[in-house]
């Protein structure tokens, strides 16, 4: 009978062998994929015609924070900053917060985009934030510059210059909502202040994203609004118009500006906000207790009436500490077919 035992301690040792291997390649895979990191960004903000020396001053330090917030949220370095100025008076009161400042108009906004594209790496950010005004005629939404002014259209394709992966296009002027269209691609999110209808007052977005951008605003500061562990390009969006419901119910007014949010490509948009926003309840209608009372005064057995007592605001009420009503606790999941799934996964430089 033939003997096989040399064969079996063959056979034995590359088994052996193989799961060592084994155990030391699963040692040497991390537990879990590291975070991705904070891409390069560039920045453009490009701010229209002021209008008025009030509208100066505001949109001066609204850019200003923006500068701030581009380096403070986005990681933006100096040099990775440009800034288009509505008027002269701006460029030079802008010229010592900003390395590089021109003026906005027909001519400066496709250089510079163009001038984007060419420094911004596949892998890189860009980010373009237009505040200003704008005006509608006929279904084209024009941003007023000086000189000329320019439409959604003519955007669109000076836009094809930035092809870098990271595209964020905040429009945060009147009658925005017509630029969503012609923008939309699968690689960008775009923001805009309004919807494509008829809102074309002036719009609170700019300067609520302004503060935001660098920090926090006048009712609620930058903050993981979504509850997911981190800082995101949807975070920001969401406490921006956190932001702009405050300062439209501080004022008592009907809001005016309804943003969209359109990052999956089919140039709709949606008001992503809305599950975000606080509601105050409406008071619940009063049962008429005349007829009860009445009742009551023929029957001797009937109990007394109870001293009335202070009773605690329900969870749905504005308070004091509260006052533009209760934020609901949101808990559907993005799907990546949906808008704002894409600005989701766009993090920001700030930590928790």
């Amino acid at each position: 009978m033939k003997r096989t035992y040399p064969n079996a301690l063959f056979l034995a040792c590359v088994i052996m062998g193989l799961v060592a291997l084994g155990q030391t390649a699963a040692a040497e895979e991390p537990a879990e994929k590291p975070a991705a990191e904070i891409p390069r960004r560039w920045v453009l903000i490009a701010c229209g015609l002021p209008g008025d020396d009030a509208h100066r001053t505001r949109l001066t330090e609204a850019c200003r924070q923006l500068i701030a917030g581009a380096e403070a949220t986005l990681g933006a370095r100096p040099e990775q900053i440009r800034v288009l100025a509505g008027d002269e008076t701006m460029r030079q009161e802008l010229a010592d917060d900003v390395a590089s400042v021109g003026i906005c108009t027909k001519e400066t906004m496709p250089s510079t985009l163009a001038e984007l594209g060419q420094l911004a790496n596949q892998e890189d950010g860009c980010w373009v934030i237009l505040l200003g005004h704008a005006n509608l005629y006929g279904l084209e939404s024009k941003f007023n510059v000086s000189g000329p002014d320019f439409h959604q259209g003519e955007f669109a394709q000076w836009a094809e210059a930035i092809t870098c992966q990271e595209q964020v296009f905040w429009l945060t002027m009147p009658v925005s909502g017509f630029w969503l269209k012609p923008l939309a691609a699968d690689s960008r999110v775009i923001l805009s202040a309004t919807q494509a209808d008829l809102e074309y007052t002036g719009t609170e977005m700019p300067y609520a994203l302004a503060s935001h951008l660098a920090g926090a605003g006048d009712h609620y500061p930058l903050e993981d609004v979504d509850q997911d562990g981190t800082l995101s390009l949807l975070d920001l969006y969401l406490g921006v118009n956190l932001e702009v419901d405050a300062v439209f119910k501080t004022l008592d007014r009907l809001q005016t500006e309804h943003a969209l949010l359109e990052d999956n490509g089919d140039g709709r948009g949606k008001e992503v906000q809305l599950p975000y926003l606080p509601v105050i309840a409406e008071p619940a209608e009063e049962t008429p207790a005349d007829d009860e009372e009445a009742g009551n005064e023929d029957d001797p057995e009937a109990p007394e009436d109870e001293p009335a007592s202070e009773e605690e605001p329900q969870p749905e009420e504005a308070t004091p500490t509260n006052p533009f009503g209760v934020r609901p606790t949101v808990t559907t999941r993005l799907e990546s077919n949906m808008d704002g799934y894409r600005a989701q996964r766009i993090r920001l430089r700030s930590s928790l």
